[in-house]
């Protein structure tokens, strides 16, 4: 009888949970935030207010429009563990993610509010080196936060270099939109570049996640899927994490450093990691001379990592990379990282780096199955280019494929600075000067949503 009881307590008390879900509602046009937000017909204005009026396992469901913080800072924050889905018309009824587009899209006002750690900040415990939140031990354990459906495009918001009288000096191929990326901290130009006179020349591009996670006490599953990250500055997705990721049926074009880095934070426990069915396309080095990152996805210490059915390419390095090791060799030995059914396009060094070879070995996919680090390595396979026909930016990708640097090096030994460091030894100055023909030119955003559906079994699906 007692055990009747407690059964039927527990039940009770399984219901209550349930019932105590709230769901939200935002809207950029019909939504405010006095409102109470908890219908339909009352919706909230911003993400971050429904956010911060949330409690842990809520939903938010966000209708179409722009959001990239409250009095629009460039940053979200999350502190808690919620589900927030994009993509639905504005009474709520439907939901298409890409006809009712949910877009996380600063501009360069944005710039200087945001605290460049991150788009949005997935945030459980402790940020920049400071000290853990305390109150971020009262999260429940093995609970679930869910990004569903959203559309992050950061090229809106970068410096471009923009040489009116100079096409050539401002990495500015004929049919591309936007000139070069200028470097983390300089200025350059925003806008429609095919109208000048509307520019805005006094952007500042800067180095800025697009979703950042934070170290964390917390175990918790992460799961992406369905979203969209475009002209990425500084990683698509970067950071720490503990328990389960999941990363499914994603876009990640055009992105700067790599698409996706994240370290396991738990001493003892890896961090299950799954990455399927995403499409990774055009990830830029750290600097336009090409000379050291430019990854698709990074394999990284403290977790087990499962990488199936993605189209990975046009990497200025290589497409997958397994070059970071647990410092601790038990751990190791023990780790977890598979490649399989994976197709690779067109990546420019490798499809695979692994350590050694003094700078890095170089492999490519008919190779995996040799490959000791990989636990399972099956049907990997080149990607047919006939099959993005018509779908892929035929301009930008001939460009990228043949994207050159230089460099001027000139010294003036008879300048009368030289002259004195000639007389004492030193070694003489001059000045040096560099040039390419392409560095993270912005990719159309409507053109990128395009590879939604590219190649059917493999890369990132139509969203349901």
């Amino acid at each position: 009888m007692k055990k009747t009881i407690f059964a039927l307590a527990a039940m009770i008390f399984a219901a209550t949970a349930v019932t105590a879900q709230t769901t939200w509602y935002v809207s950029a046009s019909t939504g405010g935030n006095k409102k109470a937000g908890n219908t339909p017909e009352a919706p909230l204005k911003n993400i971050q207010k429904a956010v911060d009026k949330a409690e842990d396992g809520d939903i938010i469901k966000v209708a179409e429009g722009n959001y990239f913080g409250t009095l629009d800072k460039g940053t979200i924050e999350i502190k808690k563990l919620l589900t927030i889905e994009g993509g639905y018309s504005p009474d709520f009824k439907t939901r298409d993610i890409l006809k009712h587009a949910t877009t996380v899209i600063p501009t360069p006002e944005s710039n200087g509010t945001a605290n460049g750690q991150g788009t949005m900040i997935i945030d459980y415990g402790m940020r920049n080196g400071g000290a853990m939140d305390k109150t971020i031990t009262k999260l429940p354990e093995n609970g679930k936060m869910v990004l569903d459906g959203l559309i992050f495009d950061r090229g809106n918001s970068i410096a471009y270099r923009y040489r009116p009288n100079n096409r050539e000096d401002s990495g500015w191929p004929e049919g591309l939109e936007t000139p070069m990326m200028q470097p983390i901290g300089n200025k350059g130009a925003n806008g429609d570049f095919s109208k000048p006179e509307t520019l805005n020349e006094n952007v500042f591009t800067n180095q800025s996640n697009v979703l950042k996670l934070t170290t964390t006490p917390v175990a918790y599953e992460l799961i992406v899927k369905n979203c969209a990250f475009i002209n990425c500055p500084n990683y698509a997705i970067q950071g720490m994490s503990k328990g389960k990721v999941t990363i499914t049926n994603n876009i990640f074009i055009n992105c700067r450093m790599a698409a996706v880095e994240v370290r396991g934070c738990d001493a003892k426990i890896p961090t299950e990691f799954y990455f399927n069915y995403n499409t990774v396309l055009f990830c830029w080095a750290r600097v336009k001379d090409l000379g050291d990152m430019g990854y698709g996805f990074r394999y990284m210490p403290g977790t087990n990592q499962y990488v199936e059915h993605n189209i990975i390419g046009c990497t200025t390095f290589a497409g997958l990379d397994r070059t970071h090791v647990d410092s601790d060799r038990t751990k190791e030995a023990k780790r977890i990282t598979t490649a399989n059914y994976n197709m690779f396009f067109l990546n420019k060094q490798a499809d695979l780096t692994l350590p050694g070879g003094g700078m890095y070995q170089r492999i490519w996919n008919k190779e995996f199955e040799d490959v000791d680090q990989l636990a399972e390595s099956d049907g990997n396979a080149d990607l047919d280019p006939k099959a993005l026909k018509g779908i892929i930016d035929e301009t930008y990708l001939n460009e990228f494929l043949h994207i050159s640097y230089s460099e001027t090096k000139s010294v003036d030994a008879n300048s009368a600075a030289n002259q004195f460091r000639s007389a004492m030894g030193m070694n003489l100055q001059g000045t040096m000067s560099s040039k390419t023909t392409m560095y993270f030119n912005r990719y159309n955003h409507d053109k990128a949503l395009k590879f939604f559906g590219a190649v059917n079994g493999c890369g990132a699906q139509m969203p349901k």
